[in-house]
């Protein structure tokens, strides 16, 4: 009988969940329900406009929908109660355990196993002893350091800790991460992956790309998608405006994103690349929040050369990166960034180009690599490396890219969580 994995994501759509095909490949591998973010009625997000968050919830996350790929069932619940509320109070936390049961009954198939796949630490509250689940959770980041505020960081340690108590497994997608958190030996190192079949080159034989629908072909109404009324999402499916920009590009998936992309590291690289380059990056200009950043974002912005697209909807970033004659990651070189593992790097390696990074993380988590990704530690080094690979590039190292994407594809990360799972679900925790 094939397992049921039920995915839990904190967003409001799994359209807007960047690492969907992490998951998505476990539809190949037994029964997948996804259960996005819930509407919450006791909470202060439903409570300050309920009128315009029933509207939303009716006119797309109402009913039982399906992944437009992956023929995945996807459910948006209504529960009663915030999260702290769940966590806080039993009585709240039961109600709203009933709830979601009486709902995923909607889509569960017969079975006897369930494997409960967490993305967040707000999810702690669906954690209750029950011999036919077993629960996972994804670390993606450090979630401690990503708002930047020292106060906090602490408290979500502590929270962290207490979480990965309760579960059954964890894995973290770099080894810095894995070593942090794994005191009760149930954190293991499973490294982020690419959907090679998304993400597909010029040079291989054959049209090998599966299509994606975009967003506005999904829904007519993406208000949803938004984080606030200025969100400045774009979500292009149209990239004429990239055939009109000078080659060589170095260009970027996202742009600068708040805290944790390095704004005075930036505003050098741009002054020093010669001009007969084009820097181009999907994506916006976030500012940072942290007081201690707001200079070189004044800097950058008084001589920004990038041009910023807006979002480009996940159907044409194929399309896009093939622009590109390096990809580019622009994160900050600190303790948040030494955690993380950015998808970009797997994607332009996946479609062949050359990747240059700063200098972010230890060298342990570069090994995943194999000597194929450039890092920087100073702008003057980062320019060097772009001039060098857009000249040198050539398709033996195409071809060499795309072979170490493909031993990191989602498909292969899937299978792997799964051998994860049935090892310690032999360990008798399920």
């Amino acid at each position: 009988m094939k397992p049921t994995f039920v995915l839990f994501i904190a967003f409001r759509s799994w359209l807007r969940y960047g690492r969907r095909p992490h998951f998505s490949e476990l539809a190949g591998i037994g029964n997948l329900i996804v259960v996005e973010e819930p509407l919450k009625i006791f909470s202060k997000e439903f409570l300050r406009d309920p009128i315009k968050s029933i509207l939303n919830y009716i006119k797309y996350s109402s009913g039982i929908r399906k992944d437009c790929r992956y023929e995945i069932r996807i459910i948006r619940p209504i529960l009663l109660f915030s999260s702290k509320l769940q966590y806080s109070y039993t009585l709240f936390n039961r109600i709203d355990h009933f709830i979601l049961s009486f709902q995923l009954r909607k889509v569960k198939v017969a079975g006897d196993r369930y494997f409960y796949m967490l993305t967040n630490l707000s999810q702690e509250w669906l954690i209750k002893k029950n011999p036919k689940i077993f629960y996972y959770l994804d670390i993606d980041d450090e979630w401690s350091m990503i708002t930047y505020e020292k106060s906090l960081r602490n408290n979500i340690e502590t929270n962290m800790r207490r979480f990965i108590e309760k579960i059954d497994l964890a894995t973290a997608v770099t080894i810095k991460l894995q070593r942090k958190y794994n005191n009760d030996n149930k954190v293991y190192f499973l490294p982020n992956a690419v959907d090679v079949n998304h993400y597909s080159p010029c040079f291989l034989s054959g049209d090998n790309r599966v299509k994606e629908k975009s967003i506005d072909e999904l829904s007519v109404n993406i208000d949803f998608l938004k984080k606030g009324k200025n969100d400045p999402r774009i979500y292009l499916t149209n990239l004429d405006k990239m055939k009109n920009i000078k080659k060589p590009i170095a260009g970027s998936i996202s742009g600068l994103s708040g805290n944790w992309s390095d704004f005075g590291f930036m505003h050098k690289v741009e002054k020093l690349l010669p001009y007969e380059f084009s820097l181009v990056s999907s994506g916006n200009i976030h500012p940072p929040t942290n007081p201690s950043f707001a200079g070189e974002y004044k800097d950058y912005m008084s001589s920004q050369r990038m041009l910023y697209l807006g979002y480009v909807d996940y159907s044409a970033l194929s399309d896009f990166l093939k622009f590109l004659d390096v990809g580019i990651v622009m994160h900050r070189m600190d303790e948040f960034n030494k955690h993380s593992a950015p998808n970009k790097i797997w994607a332009y390696l996946a479609m062949g180009l050359p990747v240059v990074c700063t200098d972010f993380l230890n060298d342990y988590d570069k090994d995943i690599y194999e000597g194929l990704v450039n890092f920087a530690k100073t702008p003057e080094e980062y320019v060097e490396f772009i001039v060098n690979e857009s000249q040198t590039n050539n398709i033996e190292k195409r071809k060499k890219r795309r072979e170490l994407a493909e031993r990191y594809s989602t498909i292969k990360r899937a299978e792997r969580l799964y051998k994860m799972i049935l090892v310690k679900s032999k360990e008798g925790i399920v």
